[in-house]
């Protein structure tokens, strides 16, 4: 048809010229073709495009993809989320182009208040931010021995009539709930019938009750190895059912404080990088100075060297990011740079159910590219085909 001629000759493309990373290589030269807000064409050669950028030397990577961020640069998600979308922002500096907005256990005030709001941005987007593809709730139907940082007053059992208020409420995305809970089995079933993505976290399960919630509908592991039974060798708790399971995918935490190094190198060597997923699970510390800053309705101090913690001296989620946690995944194990890709973009997009849309360069992939520079620092990022942070700005 003519019209469709005429409006294929105007449509924009921007070509993005260096070291492209797929699947399982890093092309020493490549070109990644933007057209609107979708990935045309991934080739090995130049290609020419209304608006060309070349990065020679650098890597050009999928937008990383992060599912747990509780806040960051001052900004705390449950109790601000009027302050997202300038969350959003200030997340693209750290080639992140996609999270889930992260709810520790909270009151039902902050629920009924924030999780509208941040629907809204779940449909409208955050004009040019990194894209919020729903909410992760991180309770509350925890274990209470398990807590980490989660306000005891704000944990409950499982409640099929208080899960249903919540969902209703949009746009929950993800759910972290202790599988061996009383009625923990139901509240997943219902969950997963809603397309919400249910996660073992918060728990202080044995080996065969977290494998049978593995074989039911837990599909996934929240900050693997931290609040949860640990890995013995009588009783290899959550983390050995995670590794014994074929299917389930797990979120770390590669800071090197929440976790050793080695044991991340371990867990890499069970689980490989598709069943291994990067999170910061960042709170709003991340990117400040020393001080105290919120957690929901919690407040902890971020001390001088850099951690997080509450009065009593918990650990109290991090200041990670995930352009560290992507240098750090490649530091701690020693693996390729198409798998710390994998790890920090395109697992973690397949568990939220966005794989055939997030986290790869290919073809009628979102347009959200991250590119780093040689040293692996960000140099830029296109969101939506539209160059949205770079370094020099």
């Amino acid at each position: 048809m003519p019209g469709e001629r005429e409006e294929a000759r105007h449509m924009k493309t921007v070509a993005l010229r260096g070291r492209v990373v797929t699947d399982h290589e890093v092309w020493p030269e490549g070109t990644v073709l933007l057209e609107d807000s979708r990935i045309a064409e991934v080739r090995r050669e130049p290609l020419e495009a209304s608006e060309v950028h070349d990065y020679p030397g650098h890597l050009l990577c999928p937008g990383f993809v992060d599912l747990q961020v509780n806040g960051s640069f001052g900004v705390d998600a449950a109790s601000e989320p009027g302050r997202v979308t300038e969350l959003s922002k200030k997340l693209l500096a750290t080639g992140t182009t996609s999270f889930l907005p992260t709810l520790i256990s909270s009151p039902p005030t902050l629920y009924s208040e924030a999780l509208p709001l941040l629907g809204e941005l779940t449909q409208n987007g955050t004009s040019g931010g990194a894209e919020v593809l729903g909410v992760h709730l991180e309770g509350p139907f925890v274990n209470a021995e398990k807590k980490g940082a989660h306000p005891a007053q704000h944990i409950v059992r499982p409640d099929v009539n208080l899960l249903n208020e919540l969902l209703d409420l949009e746009p929950v995305r993800m759910l972290t709930l202790a599988p061996e809970l009383e009625g923990a089995p139901q509240l997943a079933k219902i969950a997963g019938t809603r397309g919400v993505v249910v996660s073992a976290g918060h728990s202080d399960a044995a080996f065969e009750p977290a494998y049978g919630a593995f074989d039911g509908d837990f599909a996934g592991v929240t900050h693997l190895f931290n609040a949860m039974s640990p890995l013995h060798h009588r009783e290899p708790g959550l983390p050995g059912a995670a590794f014994a399971h074929p299917r389930v995918i797990c979120g770390i935490i590669a800071d090197g404080r929440h976790v050793h190094p080695e044991m991340i190198s371990f867990a890499l060597r069970m689980l490989g990088p598709d069943r291994l997923y990067l999170v910061t699970d960042a709170i709003a510390a991340t990117g400040m100075e020393p001080g105290e800053y919120p957690l929901a309705t919690r407040r902890l101090r971020l001390d001088d060297s850099g951690t997080p913690r509450l009065a009593d001296g918990t650990l109290a989620g991090s200041v990670l990011t995930m352009n560290e946690a992507f240098i750090n995944i490649l530091t701690f194990t020693g693996c390729t740079v198409p798998e710390a890709v994998r790890m920090a973009a395109t697992t973690p997009a397949r568990l939220v159910g966005e794989g055939r849309r997030k986290g790869r360069l290919a073809p009628d992939y979102a347009a959200d590219v991250t590119v780093l520079r040689p040293d692996l620092s960000v140099e830029a990022v296109y969101k939506a085909g539209s160059l949205a942070y770079t370094a020099s700005s």
